[in-house]
């Protein structure tokens, strides 16, 4: 896969068995998110849509050399919490790149890839927080109005 073939990507971590962050971007400019990625987990889900660059400095961020190692990786000795991140690129014509890592939150030695994806899904929740803070609040505003 090349990063001009994506156009759309999922990004999901677990933590124990709670959902800590969904989140779905697209080339469209469609943003989906729930939580931040830490607990106890925010439970607001929104849906939206934006210019679409914030999926473009995303995507600029990736490095195609990581495609080939789209895996399963389950690591054997898991210390802590279990947690999984799942990461899926989709595109046209394309098979995803399916990356999902299961690991424990006191886990050493868990390689180059998870490094990797762990600063792009950081980078994906700070591009997206004011997003997700600003159509939380208009989606609290839309419920205490119908409540009215």
């Amino acid at each position: 896969m090349k990063k001009t073939d994506i156009q759309k990507f999922r990004i999901d971590i677990i933590s124990g068995s709670e959902s800590a962050l969904s989140m779905m971007l697209g080339r469209d400019g469609t943003i989906g998110r729930q939580g931040s990625g830490k607990l106890p987990a925010d439970k607001v889900s929104v849906l939206g849509s934006s210019d679409g660059s914030i999926f473009s400095s995303l995507i600029d961020m990736l490095d195609e050399r990581v495609f080939p190692h789209a895996d399963v990786y389950d690591h054997p000795h898991k210390i802590g919490v279990p947690i999984t991140y799942s990461i899926v690129f989709l595109g046209h014509g394309q098979e995803p790149a399916i990356f999902e890592f299961r690991f424990g939150s006191k886990t050493h030695d868990v390689g180059e890839l998870l490094p990797f994806f762990d600063s792009f899904i950081s980078q994906a929740v700070a591009l997206t927080d004011a997003w997700y803070a600003e159509e939380k609040l208009k989606a609290s505003s839309t419920d205490k109005s119908i409540l009215q």
